[in-house]
């Protein structure tokens, strides 16, 4: 072979392993988070949020396809779905997450919360690190709580002023033991459906009542076959947005620094939006349909007695976490 067409030769083998090289460092990744929400909720708009931070940040290599309203997973088989692989990214919840991990279940003390601000604090603090931290030993990676809002009883055609006005209600309620617990208490029915079928459940029947927040009642427009809301804090309603660990290692570093960046970005911006959110749902709801109730001292005293039976019956690492937000 002459100098020359060596030299010709070399050139294309240079081309053709640059062609090989340059995809394992600058691969495209498309990533699927799956979420039930409508896309109007805080969740679904953080959802979006974070799925423009991802491309901003990473140059496009790295896409978020975001699948609202149950499209793509059930509500009920998240958790599985994001295990398997079977999507990457999954926001469940919260209460979704004491099915692998009861310690979640401290979202969920009746009245522990003494205001949403509390709330919000707390679970963006230490707390809410050390909870998210533990799904590692479920095989996933814990991104980020999301904020969404108070936990409230919604009713329908009754005003609860107390835990004996619930005698003989329906209560839909997202899986919670201690929520169930309250419930059950006060003589009114746990009903489980997905989030999705609670307003047709509440025009046939199937329920009369929700434990729900303003910032998810607002947004579903169950304002519609509600009349009733009552101010007392059941729990802090949010959401736990959990990745597969085998869909974070396909990320070079540098996508993976981009990744995490809009990961902190766009929780970010679900708290500073939580408790506007929370303050608007509450005003849109009263002003559509829905008669607030706020118990006066001595009702409330009663809300705490039954919140506090629930507290009793947790185990001690729940009582640890409660005393630790108590301070």
């Amino acid at each position: 072979m002459s100098h020359d067409k060596f030299k010709v030769a070399l050139a294309a083998a240079a081309v053709t392993a640059a062609v090989w090289v340059l995809p394992a460092s600058a691969q495209e990744v498309v990533l699927k988070l799956a979420h039930e929400a409508p896309e109007t909720t805080i969740k679904g708009q953080t959802a979006t949020r974070l799925a423009e931070l991802v491309s901003e940040y990473t140059n496009g290599e790295v896409e978020v396809q975001v699948f609202p309203g149950a499209q793509l997973v059930p509500t009920v088989e998240e958790l599985r779905a994001v295990s398997r692989g079977q999507v990457d990214l999954v926001a469940p919840y919260t209460s979704y997450f004491s099915a692998i991990d009861e310690a979640w279940n401290v979202f969920y003390m009746p009245t522990l919360f003494a205001s949403p601000e509390q709330a919000v604090e707390v679970f963006a603090g230490p707390v809410g690190r050390s909870i998210l931290e533990r799904v590692e030993n479920s095989g996933l990676v814990g991104l980020s709580i999301w904020h969404d809002g108070p936990v409230y009883l919604f009713s329908k055609d009754r005003e609860v002023k107390t835990p004996a006005d619930m005698a003989g209600l329906k209560t839909r309620v997202a899986p919670s033991a201690p929520l169930e617990a309250l419930i059950e208490g006060a003589s009114a029915t746990p009903v489980a459906l997905p989030a999705p079928e609670v307003y047709l459940a509440l025009q046939q029947g199937v329920a009369d009542s929700v434990a729900t927040t303003p910032t998810y009642a607002g947004p579903s427009r169950w304002n519609e076959v509600l009349t009733n809301g009552t101010k007392v804090i059941w729990g802090w309603g949010g959401y736990g947005l959990v990745m597969n660990q085998r869909s974070l290692a396909k990320l070079s570093d540098s996508q993976r620094e981009g990744f995490m960046r809009a990961v902190e970005e766009a929780a970010a911006w679900n708290q500073e939006k939580a408790l506007e959110n929370v303050k608007h749902w509450e005003d849109e709801l009263g002003a559509n349909g829905i008669t607030w109730y706020t118990p006066t001292d001595e009702e409330f005293t009663a809300w705490q007695s039954a919140g506090a039976a629930i507290w009793d019956e947790q185990p001690q690492m729940i009582k640890d976490y409660i005393t630790q937000i108590q301070e």
